[in-house]
């Protein structure tokens, strides 16, 4: 029934604890802390190679991967047209479907080895020769001419006949005397040497020019 008193506070402060630490001293790095404070830009100029280095990096893995890409098609892109040109051939019945299968084995063993490329010159028989066409009011002559294809453009083969007869006048040319010219030597003019008159002379000749003056 009866409320139980509050208890007193003590007015003596409370005891002290004695507060137990983990570390037992701390020693602080003065070489660490100069080098942080100083060290902004050296970290920044580093952080932008690195991201540059990255950069070029992605960049040739694309130029990579892109060219691999375009490599793909246009090795897409000349199959499907060899197999549309044998098609149109085999419907026209240019060729037939086994001259097709051994062109294409063909092919395949050429590919297996190095493409030397197309030969500059290659062995093409000449041909040089004239045909006339006549109709009832019309004439014309037609020449047809082998033409070889180099890395200076069009060029004409040479018969052997006209290469030899080419290195004969050469020959001849070659040997042939040097025409000299006739007629005496004409001598040579010497030029007059340019030279500015003295002071004197200056004076002399205006005093000469002054009297021829007076005179007249």
């Amino acid at each position: 029934m009866f409320a139980k008193p509050r208890p007193k506070k003590s007015v003596l402060p409370p005891p002290s604890k004695k507060r137990k630490y983990g570390v037992e001293q701390v020693s602080f790095d003065f070489d660490a802390r100069h080098e942080y404070l100083t060290g902004f830009h050296k970290r920044k100029q580093q952080r932008i190679k690195q991201a540059q280095e990255e950069a070029a990096k992605r960049a040739r893995e694309e130029r990579l991967r892109t060219r691999a890409q375009i490599r793909e098609e246009r090795k897409r892109e000349v199959e499907q047209h060899v197999e549309h040109v044998n098609k149109l051939l085999r419907e026209s019945g240019a060729i037939e479907a086994d001259d097709t299968e051994e062109q294409s084995g063909e092919e395949a063993e050429a590919n297996d080895g190095e493409w030397d490329g197309f030969p500059d010159r290659p062995n093409l028989d000449i041909v040089d020769h004239e045909e006339e066409y006549i109709d009832e009011d019309r004439y014309t002559t037609v020449t047809v001419e082998s033409v070889s294809i180099s890395r200076d453009g069009l060029e004409r083969p040479e018969k052997p006949q006209e290469k030899a007869e080419e290195e004969e006048q050469k020959g001849d040319a070659d040997k042939a005397p040097q025409e000299q010219p006739k007629g005496p030597a004409r001598p040579k003019k010497k030029k007059q040497k340019f030279r500015y008159e003295s002071k004197i002379e200056r004076q002399l000749t205006e005093r000469r020019q002054k009297a021829k003056s007076k005179a007249k």
